[in-house]
């Protein structure tokens, strides 16, 4: 059973459908011939059989409408005449075919049902796995779309905000320690991702938020980069951080607002 769970639902769908042609194949062929054919039959003619003794052939008359028939004699059980078709017990008499038992009938047409009813079933199976399937498709290409829109739609907010907050940004990273300033400037992005409605995540650095909110806003990658060594030296090294950090860090944070411009 294994190997079926390894099958496509493609390739199930084909397997069931030809195994539904076969069987009502079998079925049409079935009703076509007849229930008592199916189980009975003629069956295979007897072979003539040959005796070594001679017998007396029985004697044939001729009707009026031309027909013959074998007569039997008076004296037929005295002398050794050949045995007719028909012959029963000694007794003369007509082939009879015999009708199947009742049983056989009555389980032919069970199970002569009992296919057609699995026949409706695997059709109503195999449409309700293609409904199944479209609907799936459908709510696939939804959801994409709505992805799609989304993503957009956070990106252009992202991008307004940081433009939208230069000013204080700007503010802060002129004014007071190099350090300070710079570290204080990169903590911005944090509340203008809040304000574009990007939270931060449980594990994301102060670092690894400002990072992805210029990420989402599509901004140079490379300005990014050196604004956020500048942030990284100025949050943990222990050597003087000098106005000459604080320009660099002006001068990046320009090139960040300038590759925003066409998104802003």
């Amino acid at each position: 059973m294994r190997a079926f769970g390894d099958w496509s639902p493609g390739l199930r769908a084909v397997v069931a459908v030809a195994a539904t042609t076969l069987f009502m194949v079998l079925v049409a062929w079935a009703t076509l011939i007849g229930p008592d054919e199916v189980f009975t039959g003629a069956g295979p003619q007897p072979a003539a059989t040959t005796s070594s003794e001679t017998c007396i052939p029985l004697p044939v008359a001729t009707r009026a409408d031309g027909t013959t028939e074998v007569v039997i004699p008076d004296d037929y059980a005295a002398r050794p005449y050949c045995e007719p078709l028909g012959l029963s017990n000694g007794e003369p008499g007509d082939v009879v075919e015999e009708a199947p038992p009742l049983w056989v009938a009555v389980l032919t047409w069970v199970l002569l049902g009992a296919a057609a009813a699995g026949a409706v079933v695997v059709v109503l199976a195999l449409l309700n796995l293609v409904v199944r399937e479209l609907r799936a498709r459908r709510l696939r290409d939804g959801d994409r779309t709505a992805v799609e829109f989304t993503v957009l739609d956070e990106s252009i907010r992202v991008a307004e905000e940081v433009s939208a907050d230069a000013a204080e940004q700007d503010t802060l990273l002129r004014e007071g320690d190099p350090r300070n300033a710079i570290v204080a400037a990169w903590h911005r992005f944090e509340l203008q991702g809040e304000r574009a409605g990007v939270a931060r995540r449980a594990s994301e650095t102060s670092s690894e938020y400002g990072l992805r909110i210029l990420e989402l806003a599509d901004a140079d990658g490379g300005s990014v980069n050196r604004l956020a060594e500048l942030y990284r030296e100025a949050r943990f090294s222990e050597h003087a951080i000098t106005e000459e950090h604080r320009a660099q860090a002006l001068a990046a944070l320009a090139d960040i607002r300038g590759s925003l411009g066409a998104r802003a």
